[in-house]
Formats: structure tokens, C-alpha cells, sequence
């Protein structure tokens, strides 16, 4: 590792050494009910477009069976999550080295510091009987706490102003007596 005196550069070969690896985590629950999928570290009140290459063997090790649907859909819940949306999730397809995954893309907003999880059910578009849990878990870092590097297939596609960040002010300054 070098220093300067306002930046920290990582060694080219600390980055390669394979131990490193900047892909999203997918992690099946011990119950098998959910997906758990770990985005690594991401800034406040950013939107970032995830594309996730999702093994086909950990949707099945989370009981989704997949057999009959030619996509993928968010279940109609009460209150639908609105910071977290899937915008597409097609049948499955085989990677370049012949590996069975599935291409799933999700809009994610980073609203609150710290841990931040967030949930999205799915099910079959043909047979909505068939569920899948997938739990999005990200570290959020604050105003000011760095710009993190984000993993590969997670693009940010915007940033939401919040009401101190904002120029503007309805403040009509003091009113003159007349």
C-alpha cells in the first residue's frame, strides 16, 4: 500500500491476487427459504442499477423451482417496497465457461446509513405459486464517510438531493412594514 498525503493507492498486485474479489456475495439460507445477496458498500441517497448473474443452483438450493415460467416477477404485496424494484428477471441462461445462471436486474435506492436491507418477493409469471425471498444487504456509507468501489455489476444511475443538500429555499426573507 502507498500513501500520499490525501489518497491511499492499493499495490496492482494486492488487487490481482485472486483473494480480492470484487463480485456480489450470494449466500442461501440455512432454512433454504431465501436468497440472500450482499452488495458490499454503497453511498447515501444514491440509485444504482444491479445486474446480478444469480447460479442457477442457489435458486434451487433456495426452493425456487424454476420448471414452466419463462420469467420472473414481483409478488403483488400490500405494501410494495419502494426502494428496492426488480426490472427484469428472464428465464435462465448459460455463461460464456457454460455455467446455468440467471440475469437479474434491480433498481436499489441507498436511503438510510449503515446496514440496510432490503426485500423483494418473487414469483413465477406463469405460476405465481412459486416464491423466492431475495434479501439485498448493502453497507451504506454517510455524507462525507468516502466513495466506495463499488462491486462488479452494481452501476449508480443517480443521485437523489436530499432537503439540506437542496439550493433552492422557500424562505421569502423578512417582509417590509409598510
Amino acid at each position: 500500500m502507498v500513501d500520499s498525503p490525501h489518497h491511499v493507492h492499493f499495490d496492482q498486485a494486492v488487487i490481482n491476487d485472486g483473494l480480492h474479489d470484487n463480485s456480489i456475495i450470494y449466500q442461501v439460507a440455512p432454512d433454504g427459504t431465501s436468497l440472500t445477496v450482499h452488495l458490499g458498500f454503497l453511498q447515501i441517497n444514491h440509485r444504482y442499477r444491479i445486474e446480478l448473474t444469480v447460479p442457477a443452483q442457489a435458486i434451487k438450493d433456495a426452493g425456487f423451482t424454476v420448471d414452466g415460467n419463462s420469467a420472473f416477477v414481483a409478488q403483488d404485496v400490500a405494501v410494495p417496497n419502494v426502494h428496492c424494484r426488480l426490472l427484469e428477471f428472464p428465464s435462465r441462461t448459460v455463461d460464456v465457461k457454460g455455467v446455468d445462471h440467471f440475469a437479474v436486474t434491480i433498481e436499489f435506492f441507498a436511503h438510510k446509513e449503515k446496514l440496510l436491507k432490503e426485500r423483494l418477493h418473487l414469483c413465477g409469471k406463469e405460476d405465481s405459486e412459486r416464491r423466492l425471498e431475495l434479501i439485498l444487504v448493502a453497507r451504506v456509507l454517510g455524507k462525507g464517510k468516502g466513495t466506495p468501489m463499488l462491486r462488479n455489476g452494481i452501476h449508480c444511475i443517480g443521485v437523489e438531493k436530499t432537503d439540506e443538500e437542496s439550493e433552492m429555499s422557500d424562505w421569502q426573507g423578512f417582509a417590509k412594514e409598510k
